[in-house]
């Protein structure tokens, strides 16, 4: 270990999109300047040409499913691999833009405000809280108490790229191992609400422009394509009515949906 650089595990996951995975890999490293890196790459079953094409980027550790389990099981075989103090978790289709310093920055927070558990770079625009600032980077970063409002119900953590430390990690425990990728999302999403450990933090300058997303049109998506996402979206104008007049009926009724969702779902093969 660098002195004053704890190990930091870059975390790609990624499933049978080798071409975004190459060049979210260049990037990252064209714009990263922390000197105490791995880089795991987690592969959810893509098949042997795939694998093979990826065993052959700079990575340091291959994190390679033999079958798809979905993407709450690739995190954690991803996170099984790693051995950093602090994982930056990063899907295939991201690729960093700098500047060059964030991650260090961000590292430099971590490490003095031991009560956060994430920086988001991407995922909902929190407002952050202008009387929380944190210590330890000239870059300014915010506690980010509540989630953004918006007609969708939105969470604190995201699986679009974050910095997670971890203690946070082992506190929170597995990713939920199911074949949907939305109800392992929001199972951690869920999770993370409700604890009151960790803090969850954001630089407001960072946001959105460390990391852009490149990937594929948003309503083709593997999460916008699934039978969850398409129920949330038809039942969207119910929930937000319930959500706003009745909390115990909209928390009901949305339990017994995705109770529903997950037995179809079931049947269904991973993503």
């Amino acid at each position: 270990m660098k002195t004053g650089h704890p190990l930091v595990s870059v975390l790609f996951i990624t499933y049978k999109r080798i071409d975004f995975l190459e060049h979210a890999l260049r990037a990252f490293r064209q714009n990263t300047d922390y000197p105490n890196l791995e880089v795991v790459i987690a592969d959810d079953g893509s098949g042997g040409e795939i694998q093979r094409r990826i065993q052959m980027l700079p990575a340091d550790v291959f994190a390679l499913a033999p079958k798809n389990s979905g993407l709450g099981g690739n995190n954690n075989n991803g996170l099984r691999h790693c051995a950093g103090r602090y994982v930056l978790m990063i899907q295939d289709d991201w690729r960093c833009q700098g500047p060059p310093d964030y991650l260090s920055n961000a590292i430099a927070v971590l490490e003095a405000n031991p009560q956060v558990g994430i920086i988001n770079f991407a995922g909902g625009n929190h407002p952050p809280d202008l009387s929380q600032p944190l210590r330890g980077s000239s870059e300014p970063c915010y506690v980010t108490p509540t989630p953004v409002v918006s007609n969708k119900e939105e969470f604190l953590y995201s699986d679009q790229p974050h910095l997670q430390s971890r203690s946070a990690l082992e506190f929170m425990g597995d990713y939920y191992e199911d074949r949907s990728i939305g109800r392992a999302e929001i199972d951690y999403s869920e999770r993370w609400e409700r604890q009151n450990r960790f803090l969850t933090a954001v630089f407001p300058n960072y946001y959105m422009r460390v990391f852009n997303n490149e990937g594929e049109d948003p309503t083709m998506s593997f999460r916008h394509q699934e039978l969850g996402s398409r129920v949330d979206r038809a039942l969207l104008p119910i929930a937000n009515l319930l959500r706003e007049n009745c909390q115990p009926l909209f928390k009901l009724g949305r339990a017994s949906v995705r109770s529903a969702v997950a037995l179809i779902e079931k049947m269904r093969p991973a993503r």
